[in-house]
């Protein structure tokens, strides 16, 4: 297992978003953790999924389900353009 560092801005953005919600649904705060480490890293790593479930006190897999699930996060770093093909209605 890797460690992730969380920077002092980083940690206080992840504060602001998981006091919106009361302590018991603070996992509702995932999605704003992984948009906040993909702006800050340009991907979301398997390190960084375990630091963000650590502070929100769920299981990691549960964060990774989140990250594979939704397109919009990116699990490896990628090029300067990312290209993406919408075949379904919702999309």
């Amino acid at each position: 297992m890797s460690s992730y560092t969380l920077s002092d801005a980083t940690r206080a953005r992840w504060d602001r978003e998981v006091a919106k919600y009361p302590y018991e649904l603070r996992q509702s705060a995932v999605m704003a953790g992984l948009a906040i480490v993909q702006q800050e890293d340009g991907h979301v790593s398997r390190a960084a999924e375990e630091a963000i479930a650590a502070h929100l006190g769920m299981a990691a897999i549960a964060v990774h389900e989140v990250t594979t699930f939704y397109n919009m996060y990116n699990q490896q770093p990628v090029g300067k353009l990312k290209l993406n093909v919408c075949t379904n209605l919702p999309c």
